[in-house]
């Protein structure tokens, strides 16, 4: 499977975040209701999330859709 350097760049936006709220990965999917590997795929941007997803993981940050996507 390729992994797209967006992918990739949004990984590391979702880690920095899921850190800077002093989530572990773990803590993460659980919130978000995923298995911990998957959250794992997502940080090293090799799965593409839904939308629905993204939603979940926005709520599970406390922040919106557009601070999720900062700088990616």
């Amino acid at each position: 499977m390729s992994v797209s350097s967006i992918h990739v760049k949004f990984g590391k936006r979702v880690q920095e975040l899921r850190k800077q709220k002093g989530l572990t990965q773990e803590d993460l999917a659980d919130l978000v209701s995923v298995d911990r590997s998957y959250m794992g795929f997502v940080e090293r941007g090799e799965r593409n999330p839904t939308l629905d997803k993204l939603v979940k993981i926005a709520k599970a940050l406390k922040i919106t859709l557009s601070e999720l996507f900062q700088g990616v």
